[in-house]
């Protein structure tokens, strides 16, 4: 790929720097105080070296295996949360329905026995699972840093961001919209409030999650 005018300019200023006696650390933090994503720096020095040895940067063998790996993982990781928290909500649901009971409808505490006998079930099974596989993932990009740029990782993060965001808003605007009709209850209000906790918290998670990872890129 031809560098651009902007990698150009990149390319020249870290050749300079480097004429000067600035180290590769240095230069890298400097970028990056400046705004310089961090695979356009290390585009350039790849670039730098590159020119310097005559040599391409030899591809690593296992990266097809290592994203299949890392899919499989993010994948499972949200298929748990989904798991747990669905329900979660359906659980503590159970418990409103119980405590502000709908004078129209008629009482089922039997099938809300086995309702909360399934949750229970869902978050013993998933939310462990979820914890065991989130605990790898973090220490797998502590160990390996360079997985912060992932494509794998970004894209399933900001799939699950889209999905949470897409929840919080439905939920407001079911809120509002119920509001403006003068139909709230206090069963309605403490389900939207469990929502909006709920998937508040998991949007608000995992982009400090993906705000993190951008932090510990390898200077």
């Amino acid at each position: 790929m031809e560098p651009t005018a902007t990698s150009g300019n990149l390319d020249s200023f870290i050749e300079a720097a480097k004429g000067k006696g600035a180290s590769d650390e240095f230069l890298v933090n400097l970028l990056r105080e400046q705004g310089w994503p961090a695979k356009d720096i290390h585009a350039a020095f790849r670039r730098r070296y590159e020119n310097l040895t005559g040599l391409a940067l030899p591809a690593h063998g296992g990266n097809a295996g290592e994203s299949a790996r890392d899919a499989f993982l993010y994948l499972l990781v949200y298929a748990t949360l989904a798991t747990w928290t669905t329900a979660l909500g359906s659980l503590v649901f159970t418990f409103i329905d119980r405590w502000f009971p709908d004078r129209l409808a008629q009482p089922t505490y039997e099938n809300s026995r086995y309702a909360v006998s399934s949750e229970m079930a869902c978050i013993i099974v998933a939310f462990p699972v979820f914890l065991f596989v989130m605990r790898f993932i973090l220490r797998d990009v502590e160990g390996h840093p360079e997985k912060v740029e992932s494509g794998v990782r970004k894209w399933l993060t900001y799939i699950a961001l889209l999905i949470t965001a897409g929840i919080v808003i439905g939920d407001l605007i079911t809120f509002l919209t119920f509001f403006l009709r003068g139909e709230l209850t206090a069963r309605f209000v403490l389900k939207s409030l469990t929502v909006l906790i709920i998937a508040g918290s998991i949007f608000w998670y995992y982009l400090g999650f993906l705000k993190r990872g951008a932090e510990n890129v390898p200077a």
